[in-house]
């Protein structure tokens, strides 16, 4: 699972990233209007004149120097910059659900892709364990393992034919030319008996 849910969350925060940038990139887009630029101008010179006539000791130059220009500005100005902000903070979560919903949905079609075969593979080898060499694997269009599936599905087409070769010369009358013929087919197999 961490082999599927490690580069679907990598592509996911390139994604987000993507995103986030691209929101943002909008709205200083919005904020490079001539208008909007002019007045953030006007307000941090504002600032920048309070700050000379009372210096403080440490300046900060955080974001939250943004956002003391912003208290120099008209409440109609305000209120334009949080409709912005807040449009780019709903545009950018439910953005974030779809892509959040997408690595789920992404993480069960892979896992069960990979899980899936598995299962077969395992319930293939439990009823082989009982005997049947009737058994084959069967996948999925989209499944992963087909060329494992094939080689297994060849090999027990091939101990399925030996098998019921034996069994139909143990079925025999003749029983020292039957011995033979078993003799003769079991030849080729190697086995743990063989040393």
């Amino acid at each position: 699972m961490l082999a599927v849910i490690v580069p679907l969350f990598l592509i996911n925060l390139v994604a987000l990233a993507g995103l986030y940038f691209g929101i943002w990139s909008k709205v200083l887009e919005t904020f490079s209007n001539e208008q909007t630029l002019n007045d953030l101008v006007t307000a941090s010179r504002m600032v920048e004149y309070e700050q000379a006539r009372h210096p403080v000791a440490s300046q900060d130059f955080s974001s939250l120097s943004f956002f003391k220009q912003t208290e120099k500005l008209s409440l109609r100005q305000r209120e334009v910059f949080k409709g912005i902000l807040d449009e780019t903070n709903r545009s950018l979560l439910w953005k974030f659900l779809l892509l959040l919903f997408f690595l789920a949905w992404g993480t069960i079609f892979i896992s069960h892709k990979i899980a899936g075969p598995l299962f077969r593979f395992s319930k293939a080898f439990n009823e082989v364990e009982k005997g049947d060499y009737r058994s084959r694997v069967n996948l999925r269009k989209l499944d992963e393992g087909h060329p494992v599936a094939q080689e297994f599905n060849e090999a027990m087409e091939k101990t399925d034919h030996l098998l019921s070769n034996l069994k139909a010369l143990a079925q025999e009358k003749d029983a020292p030319q039957a011995v033979a013929k078993i003799k003769e087919k079991l030849s080729t197999v190697q086995t743990s008996a063989n040393v």
